[in-house]
């Protein structure tokens, strides 16, 4: 473990990493827009997902935003043990695409279901301005600012963009889209929260 006086940071994404988004998104867009979504089926691609025009995938976000859904996710098995757990020797802080139409939703989740674990709670911004395009940026800069040691995404493009920046990403999850890719060094594929725990009782 770390024996410096400063603590080294971990930022850490929140949508599949700490809540079980999907089953939530899958069952609202099911149950709303009579989709045949099925869990393995999402990704980040909305419109894809719904097959629909930039406008009517704004149109739908924007409602599923709106719709509570956020407040009621389920946490991701261990994660708050584990973080407990680290929050001793490491400074956590929370860094989410997530749009700041639902940033109250998200740290009334977060108090509830990880209290006091964060030391602060960061907004990418990535999707508060809707473009097809913004599928291409990343999180790396606000992890540069963040001085962020380690991170922790479901998402590989976010870590890839880490592993460039000189810091140490695990991609986090066994999902569809982050399956059997081949990683550098500065990457590392943890399944679960155990492999979480079990990566930084080696650091």
């Amino acid at each position: 473990m770390p024996k410096t006086a400063a603590k080294p940071i971990i930022a850490v994404d929140v949508d599949e990493v700490l809540a079980v988004n999907a089953a939530g998104f899958v069952e609202y867009s099911n149950k709303r827009w009579g989709t045949d979504l099925k869990v393995e089926d999402y990704h980040e691609h909305w419109a894809e997902l719904w097959q629909s025009d930039e406008e009517e995938t704004e149109r739908r976000a924007i409602e599923y935003h709106y719709s509570g859904v956020h407040r009621n996710l389920e946490p991701i098995d261990k994660a708050r043990e584990v973080l407990t757990k680290l929050a001793k020797d490491y400074r956590l802080i929370v860094l989410t695409s997530r749009r700041v139409i639902i940033e109250q939703d998200t740290r009334d989740w977060l108090d509830a279901n990880f209290p006091g674990i964060f030391h602060s709670v960061k907004f990418a911004g990535i999707f508060d301005k809707f473009a097809n395009d913004r599928m291409n940026l990343t999180k790396a800069d606000q992890l540069k600012r963040l001085e962020a040691d380690y991170f922790i995404d479901d998402q590989p493009r976010h870590c890839l963009a880490a592993a460039e920046a000189g810091i140490t990403a695990l991609l986090f999850g066994d999902y569809k889209w982050n399956r059997n890719l081949e990683l550098p060094s500065a990457v590392t594929w943890v399944k679960n929260w155990q492999e979480v725990v079990e990566f930084f009782e080696k650091e």
